[in-house]
């Protein structure tokens, strides 16, 4: 019976008489349809200095709590050590270690697309996912720099020392920092790698806290400057560099493909 239904529908359709086919005005139809897709993608679009600023949205608070945090709760301690015999290296040597604190304050944010395993999804996102870690970098390094800058400020209120000095005794070692994190990141590309940037920024603090109570060490001396300030613009070539493996790296599925 079933068969008999289906034989006669069949016949019935293909008896049934169909209309002429304007191929012209399928043609219009077909562009008119594509342009309205295409319409309706520009408007939706918004423009990079929108999402520029949308990014700062999506960066958690605790990340810029956390900054706040530092950066006011280290000015308190080293108001602690004004006055003191050797005060001013001292002061000098505890306020470089915000530096690299800053930087692991925002290590999570930029490995999260490899730690959470969405660097599938995010790769085929509208905007490219090496140009939402550019911008996710380029804020935090911003909020960094004034936290430091802010420091600097402190500094040069509480003790003798040139504001150019205390900048490059501040930059020099979140530059390393930075450097360090985004040499790890290029080459360990895998769900670990927050923990190797982390576990290497930890050496640079204890480090520094060993000349914090070194202050016989002439690191921060005025004939050190010149070291310092190639210091300086070698790691922030090295950073150059680094920043550019790291957006070729996350251009290609071969990370993606590492992470199983």
């Amino acid at each position: 019976m079933k068969k008999k239904k289906k034989h006669f529908i069949t016949t019935t359709l293909r008896g049934y008489p169909s209309f002429p086919v304007d191929h012209e005005r399928v043609e219009q139809t077909i562009y008119g349809a594509n342009e309205m897709l295409r319409q309706a993608h520009v408007t939706r679009r918004i423009s990079f200095p929108e999402f520029y600023k949308a990014q700062l949205s999506f960066i958690s608070w605790k990340v810029w709590m956390l900054q706040l945090l530092i950066v006011a709760g280290m000015g308190v301690l080293l108001y602690q050590f004004v006055n003191r015999p050797h005060g001013d290296i001292e002061i000098v040597m505890l306020a470089s270690i915000a530096a690299p604190l800053l930087v692991i304050t925002g290590l999570q944010t930029l490995t999260r697309s490899l730690t959470c395993h969405m660097i599938e999804i995010e790769l085929s996102t509208w905007r490219r996912l090496e140009k939402l870690t550019l911008v996710r970098m380029s804020l935090l390094g911003i909020a960094d720099l004034i936290g430091l800058i802010i420091l600097a400020i402190l500094l040069n209120v509480w003790i003798e020392m040139e504001i150019v000095s205390l900048l490059l005794y501040l930059l020099v070692p979140f530059n390393v920092s930075c450097l360090g994190s985004l040499w790890l990141m290029n080459r360990v590309r895998n769900t670990n790698c927050g923990y190797y940037c982390l576990a290497y920024c930890g050496l640079l603090i204890i480090v520094q806290i060993i000349c914090t109570f070194t202050p016989s060490l002439s690191l921060f001396i005025s004939s050190a400057d010149t070291l310092w300030g190639i210091v300086l613009f070698l790691s922030l070539g090295g950073i150059v560099y680094e920043t550019l493996g790291v957006s070729k790296n996350f251009k290609s599925l071969d990370t993606a493909v590492k992470l199983h």
